[in-house]
């Protein structure tokens, strides 16, 4: 190998070795935060038919108690989910469906991990998923749980530049999908309404 590429290789492995601790100081930041409130756009690839669905709403989410997923188009649609079930509403035809996190393991597996990834906390995300930092500012997880490594094969986390947020979590799945969660108008800690956690929503 050339003596420059060596050189370079070398400057990038302790470029990226010091790189860790700074990400992962900056996720730290995200604990202070109880509460985060975001605009949020969806985007799902589906590789077998090479298309794109997009979805956009709003997100609140309590760290290790409530995420409700808010969806404004195309279709509307609230979901929460706590840390017994997931209850979903559907705006088109009005009706409230309850899912049991008893039946169904794999919804606490993934609001469990949710939690992880927006607690801000490496120790947390290193009890679950193998932990890397390619880029300034994110991290990529590869899960060690069996059940989960059904769900996704690998998440990448990127924060915006003060490490106060998270503006994009990247799903990769096993049979070759991706999910692409970008957030906007961070807001953490709001105050929110009384009505936050009802359903039907109003």
């Amino acid at each position: 190998m050339p003596r420059a590429l060596t050189v370079m290789l070398c400057l990038f492995a302790l470029a990226a070795a010091a790189e860790a601790p700074k990400t992962a100081r900056q996720m730290m930041a995200l604990s202070r935060h109880r509460v985060v409130k975001a605009n949020f756009v969806q985007v799902r690839h589906l590789a077998e038919l090479d298309m794109e669905v997009e979805s956009r709403g709003v997100m609140i989410s309590e760290l290790d108690g409530k995420l409700r997923w808010q969806v404004d188009s195309p279709v509307k649609s609230v979901t929460l989910i706590d840390r017994e079930k997931l209850v979903h509403f559907d705006g088109e035809s009005g009706k409230v469906a309850v899912i049991s996190q008893n039946d169904f393991p794999w919804l606490k597996l993934m609001r469990e991990s949710l939690d992880e990834w927006l607690s801000g906390d490496p120790e947390r995300l290193a009890k679950r998923f193998d932990v890397t930092f390619p880029r300034p500012g994110t991290l990529h997880l590869v899960p060690r749980d069996g059940m989960l490594q059904k769900l996704c094969a690998s998440v990448d986390i990127t924060l915006d530049a003060k490490g106060d947020a998270i503006t994009r979590i990247s799903i990769a799945e096993p049979g070759g999908d991706t999910l692409e969660i970008r957030f906007t108008d961070v807001v953490n800690d709001p105050v929110l309404p009384p009505d936050v956690w009802r359903m039907p929503p109003r």
